[in-house]
C-alpha cells in the first residue's frame, strides 16, 4: 500500500437524506473510485439497490453490502472485514461507510480507529477515518425539539436520543431539507442544534447538496479528542456555555456533590420546566448509592438509566489503580463522596435558571432525614 485509504463515515435517522447524499457524491466524484459499505437494519438492503442502479455508479466503483443487522451491534466484524477488503484492494481512492439510521456513529468510529480483521489484520494500517458526518433532518427535529414536557415514551426515547447521540458525535453536520422550514424554525433549530454541537463543521443543505470537499478528506476527525476515555465530565465536553444567545437560548450546569431523595426528585419530574429543551448528566440517589443514573433528555422524550457504578465503591486497590487510568480522577475526587456526584447540563429557551436551580436543590437528600428505602420509584424491577 503506498498510501491509506481515507472514510468517511454517514450516520443520520431514518429518512434523514443519507443515501442521497452518496448519490450526490457518486455524481461528482471527479474521476475518484469509491468503495462504500452500505448498512441496512432489514435483510433487503434498499440503500444498496439504490446505489447500484446509479448512472453514476460506475465499473470503477466498488460497494458492500452490511444487511439484517447494524455494524454497531452485531455485524462489527463484518464492517471492518468489508472496510480492509476494499482499502487493502488497491482498487478504491476513498470509501464511504453508510451507517443504518439506527446507529450510534461513536461505535462505528471506534471500530475503524481500532479494528482488527477476522485474520487480526490491523485496520489503521490500510485506511483512516477522515470526517464523521451526521445528517439530521431539520422538518423531523423541529418536532423533535419543540419545548415541552420531557416524559417517558417509549417511541420517542428510541429516536429522539439516537438523533442527539448523533448530532453530537461527527465533524460534519448537514442541517437537511431546510427548505421546508420557516426562516423563524430555521433559526431556533440552528441555535438549539449549535449549543449541542458547537463544533462540528456546520452546513444547512437541500436533497444533501453539499461541496465534496466539505465532506471527503477534510482531516477533521481526531482520533484522541473524539475517542477519549468516556468520563464523568462527558456530558460537559460539547457544552458551549461562553455562546451568545440570540433567541434566548441558553445553557448551564447544575453540580452537587450530595445525591438526590428518589421520591422528591420523582416528584420534581413530574413538573419539568418545558422551557428546557435537552437535558444531559449523571446523577446518584441515596437510596442506591452505588450506581451511576444517566439522565438524557431532548424535547418531549426523557430516558433515565442506570448506567454502572461509581469508583468509590470499588475496593481499595481497585481505586489506586483507576487513579493511575483515569487522568481527570484525582480533578473530581471528593474526599467524603469519592467520584459520586450529580452534574446535569441544560440547554433550552427562555429557561428560568435560578428557579430550576432552587427546585433541584430542594431534591437533594437532607442529612439525616428518614427514608423508605422500599418505595425508591428509580428502583429496578429486577
Amino acid at each position: 500500500m503506498s498510501k491509506k485509504i481515507p472514510i468517511t463515515v454517514i450516520s443520520g435517522y431514518l429518512g434523514a437524506g443519507k443515501t442521497t447524499l452518496i448519490l450526490h457524491l457518486l455524481k461528482c466524484k471527479m474521476n475518484k473510485r469509491i468503495g462504500i459499505v452500505v448498512n441496512d437494519l432489514a435483510s433487503v438492503n434498499v440503500d444498496k439497490k439504490a446505489i447500484c442502479n446509479s448512472p453514476y455508479f460506475s465499473e470503477a466503483d466498488r460497494l458492500i453490502p452490511i444487511t439484517d443487522g447494524t455494524i454497531s451491534n452485531k455485524h462489527r466484524q463484518k464492517l471492518i472485514d468489508a472496510v480492509y477488503d476494499l482499502a487493502a484492494s488497491g482498487a478504491v481512492d476513498l470509501i464511504l461507510v453508510e451507517s443504518s439510521g439506527v446507529v450510534q456513529p461513536d461505535i462505528v468510529a471506534a471500530c475503524i480507529v481500532k479494528g482488527r480483521t477476522s485474520t487480526a489484520q490491523e485496520l489503521d494500517k490500510v485506511c483512516y477515518l477522515d470526517t464523521n458526518v451526521t445528517i439530521v433532518d431539520g422538518f423531523r427535529i423541529l418536532q423533535q425539539f419543540l419545548p415541552g414536557q420531557g416524559k417517558y415514551n417509549q417511541n420517542f426515547v428510541e429516536s429522539n436520543q439516537l438523533i442527539v447521540k448523533q448530532i453530537e458525535f461527527c465533524d460534519v453536520l448537514l442541517f437537511n431539507k431546510i427548505d421546508l422550514l420557516t426562516l423563524e424554525q430555521k433559526n431556533y433549530l440552528q441555535e438549539i442544534v449549535r449549543q449541542i454541537q458547537p463544533t462540528a463543521k456546520f452546513y444547512a443543505t437541500k436533497f444533501s447538496q453539499i461541496a465534496v470537499a466539505k465532506v471527503i478528506q477534510t482531516h477533521l476527525f481526531n482520533a484522541q479528542s473524539s475517542l477519549n476515555e468516556r468520563n464523568l465530565s462527558d456530558p460537559l465536553r460539547l457544552l458551549n456555555q461562553n455562546a451568545e444567545p440570540l433567541l434566548k437560548i441558553d445553557s448551564f450546569v447544575y453540580r452537587r456533590r450530595r445525591p438526590f431523595h428518589p421520591q422528591r426528585f420523582n416528584s420534581w419530574l413530574d413538573r419539568w420546566p418545558p422551557e428546557i429543551t435537552r437535558c444531559k448528566g449523571v446523577m446518584w440517589l441515596q437510596t442506591q448509592p452505588s450506581r451511576v443514573f444517566t439522565i438524557s433528555q431532548s424535547g418531549r422524550a426523557m430516558d433515565i438509566i442506570p448506567s454502572g457504578y461509581w469508583i468509590a465503591t470499588l475496593k481499595d486497590w481497585e481505586i489506586k489503580k483507576m487513579f493511575t487510568i483515569r487522568k481527570n480522577l484525582a480533578a473530581i475526587w471528593d474526599k467524603k463522596f469519592g467520584d459520586r456526584m450529580i452534574e446535569l447540563v441544560f440547554i433550552g429557551q427562555y429557561m428560568n435558571k435560578e428557579q430550576i436551580i432552587h427546585d433541584l436543590d430542594k431534591c437533594l437528600f437532607r442529612e439525616n432525614e428518614p427514608l423508605d428505602i422500599l418505595s425508591d420509584p428509580f428502583k429496578l424491577k429486577y
